[in-house]
């Protein structure tokens, strides 16, 4: 890692170096921007599983910036979605349904910490930020660290510092939601006798819903619900409070000998009020705090981060207008909303009872109904998200497949294409369209390309058949603006408009080269 090297400026300072901060620092770099992660440990996460599940659109933007084989080297795919531990097999209905992966957090964090050193991210470990001014033309960041406190001049500041966010708590933004009314302890555990000796996921009466799954040689996560809230929620997890649980829950602490890691989580849900705070942003936790069932938490994240990076980047390089950023809250806080949603009636299906095992029982006949099924794991694979970027298309503000294509070049797919996190113009035989339009040259990648078989309709993977297309503009987080339908002439008007709302109209800034 980086040393902590006295930092005076910086274009961008990233509070908190988890799965976010990590993501969206290496998003800024692609871009050209100079970032700095402040983070108040000494190293990143050691040995905890944490936040173990990647959706499969997390999985697609990890493969657009060349890293989806190395997690998959290191995870291990999901054979499907789970609805509250209640399977859905999408791939069943869909062959080209795209994996889910199961990677213990500190994994994650590992590939993205390397990613964003090889990219050139400085790094100020040991250090929080503690105060923060801004003005119109930039951020001052107080920060205490091994060398005492300092400050930190940036463009903007992004707190990407978790549910307890410092950021979030010294701009004073309001934070709703509801208070929790269940407790749960969360860990990583070395069982002298382990259920199964696998581990198990099992349902009682005293504490519903519970999992004890083998997490990577040697350990075991372990998560279950406390049948009394805890006297002090804000105290650490002892083992003698893990035995004691597991033993009222499961009645027995089944050789419960060490813990690498041990954490509590609670069904209290907030979100706040708006992402951006002038020259501030929040992004994942910081922005939305739930329950971990369905593993949403991480995934938005990710996503919060590959939304704005670029965004940040276009507006840094001088290309873009500032109201550009508003489109970060705009287009990210509906979606965490619906994904809250969802999370909260997960959470109260695993809770203990005669009625919720019921209830249980009706909603799994209802997700084995295949448009239920395909509905559902598409909110919670991230696959189905829609921007509101126009309704003349289905692709229109839908993610791009990554579909193969024939080019001068050779053959390679749409997410290769997007490897430098730079917008993308991909002609697949438009007659009229020759190139970028002169004022945004320098600033989109232009491909031309023939798809493979191509007819009057397409039947595209997860969304079935929609209309054809011969071009296509693709931001650089992966999201369709610009369709030009098959047969039918290009429409310039509507391309130089979609290129000027996201790019800027004029400059000579280039998104995504130093």
């Amino acid at each position: 890692m980086n040393s902590n090297s006295a930092v005076a400026e910086a274009q961008v300072v990233i509070s908190g170096a988890g799965p976010t901060g990590l993501m969206l620092a290496a998003e800024l770099r692609l871009g050209g921007v100079d970032v700095v992660v402040v983070e108040r440990r000494a190293a990143g996460t050691v040995g905890e599983s944490r936040a173990p599940g990647i959706n499969a659109r997390s999985m697609e933007v990890f493969t657009q910036r060349g890293l989806g084989e190395e997690f998959l080297n290191r995870g291990k795919v999901l054979p499907g979605v789970l609805f509250s531990g209640i399977p859905m097999a999408p791939h069943a209905l869909d062959p080209g349904w795209p994996s889910a992966l199961i990677l213990p957090q500190h994994e994650t964090e590992r590939i993205l910490a390397a990613r964003a050193v090889e990219l050139g991210v400085r790094f100020l470990w040991s250090t929080a930020v503690v105060d923060l001014n801004q003005d119109d033309d930039g951020v001052e960041v107080f920060v205490e660290g091994p060398s005492g406190p300092a400050g930190i001049r940036a463009g903007y500041l992004v707190g990407c510092d978790g549910g307890h966010s410092t950021v979030r708590r010294i701009c004073e933004v309001p934070f709703p939601g509801d208070e929790p009314e269940s407790f749960w302890v969360v860990g990583d555990v070395r069982l002298d006798s382990p259920p199964d000796g696998n581990g198990v996921f099992g349902r009682n009466e005293r504490i519903g819903t519970y999992q004890i799954s083998r997490a990577e040689p040697g350990w075991f996560r372990l998560s279950l619900m406390r049948t009394t809230p805890p006297a002090d929620r804000t105290a650490p997890v002892t083992l003698d409070e893990l035995r004691e649980v597991m033993r009222d829950g499961l009645g027995t602490d089944y050789g419960l000998g060490e813990a690498r890691w041990m954490s509590r989580f609670s069904d209290g849900f907030r979100q706040i009020t708006d992402y951006r705070q002038g020259r501030v942003f929040l992004a994942g936790d910081a922005g939305h705090i739930h329950s971990p069932i369905g593993g949403q938490g991480l995934n938005l994240g990710i996503q919060d981060a590959v939304n704005l990076g670029w965004k940040l980047a276009a507006v840094l390089n001088g290309a873009a207008p500032d109201s550009l950023l508003d489109t970060y809250h705009q287009e990210r806080h509906p979606i965490a909303a619906t994904v809250l949603q969802l999370t909260k009636a997960q959470t109260a299906l695993i809770k203990p009872g005669a009625q919720t095992d019921a209830l249980r029982g009706v909603v799994a006949d209802m997700l084995a109904v295949p448009e239920t099924c395909l509905r559902l794991s598409g909110i919670l694979s991230g696959l189905n998200l829609r921007y509101p970027l126009g309704d003349t298309h289905p692709l229109l503000g839908r993610r791009m497949p990554d579909l193969a294509l024939s080019t001068g070049q050779g053959r390679t797919g749409v997410f290769g294409l997007l490897r430098q996190a730079r917008p993308v113009l991909i002609n697949l035989g438009a007659d009229g369209l020759t190139g970028i339009p002169a004022p945004w040259a320098d600033r989109v990648d232009y491909v031309e390309a023939r798809l493979e078989p191509f007819s009057s309709s397409w039947d595209l993977p997860v969304f079935g058949e929609v209309p054809a297309c011969n071009a296509v503009f693709v931001r650089p987080d992966g999201y369709v603006a610009w369709v030009n339908p098959a047969g039918a002439p290009v429409a310039h008007d509507t391309l130089t408009t979609t290129l000027g709302r996201w790019l800027g109209a004029a400059g000579t800034a280039v998104l995504g080269r130093t």
